[in-house]
């Protein structure tokens, strides 16, 4: 027999398998119990485990490191009818469940936009300006060249991942109000991602015109 410890918010719950062990349990079917327990549509129900989030239903449930008695915690929002009736297209709790999903993992990245892009195109402007004040004696950037890497990393693969999370979002043909959803959210982060390309090619440009600028200064010497 094994038993499996499952935390909800304030909530508890114990599954219990008779005469069968974690290799012989999925995951899968571990998510089907704890929607069929709380309601949560499995497409936004996630479960973590070590800090892990358990990921593929149909690995066993021993690649998971699961110790006896060990608690695995559950994540997702038990929509009301209310929600599911006024927010999806068919009133159907799986696409309710997709719409979060997208909507929460846009929020994040937008967040994060929010506190580094005014900041990376702060530091961009300063740095072109900085390097193109004479042209003459360049002065050095109070910005430096490795601050603006690190920052266009940041962003552009926070964006990038946030791409693919929206791109791994199957939405049914007949999910119309989730695809218009992960669409929109395709369409901001992608604008945002081109923003920051956008600076970091101003960027490049401006290290060539001071390289050109050093080169035809070495060769007036």
């Amino acid at each position: 027999m094994t038993q499996i410890n499952i935390k909800w918010g304030r909530e508890k719950k114990s599954f219990t398998f008779t005469d069968r062990v974690l290799a012989d349990i999925r995951l899968g079917e571990l998510r089907h119990a704890c929607h069929e327990w709380s309601k949560v549509p499995l497409g936004g129900l996630t479960l973590i485990y070590g800090g892990a989030t358990m990921k593929d239903d149909n690995a066993p449930l021993s690649c998971f490191g699961i110790k006896p008695n060990g608690q695995i915690t559950m994540m997702g929002t038990r929509p009301t009818k209310t929600d599911i009736s006024t927010l999806t297209t068919h009133g159907d709790p799986e696409e309710y469940a997709l719409i979060v999903k997208i909507q929460q993992s846009l929020q994040s990245t937008l967040d994060l936009v929010a506190e580094h892009l005014p900041r990376y195109e702060q530091a961009v402007q300063s740095y072109i300006s900085s390097a193109s004040s004479s042209p003459q004696l360049p002065q050095q950037p109070q910005v430096t060249r490795k601050q603006l890497q690190d920052a266009h990393i940041l962003l552009s693969e926070t964006l990038m991942k946030s791409l693919l999370v929206f791109d791994g979002v199957a939405c049914k043909h007949d999910f119309e109000v989730a695809r218009a959803t992960r669409r929109e959210a395709v369409k901001e982060t992608q604008r945002f991602l081109d923003s920051v390309d956008d600076m970091n090619a101003r960027v490049k440009e401006c290290d060539q015109q001071l390289k050109q600028q050093q080169q035809q200064q070495q060769q007036q010497q």
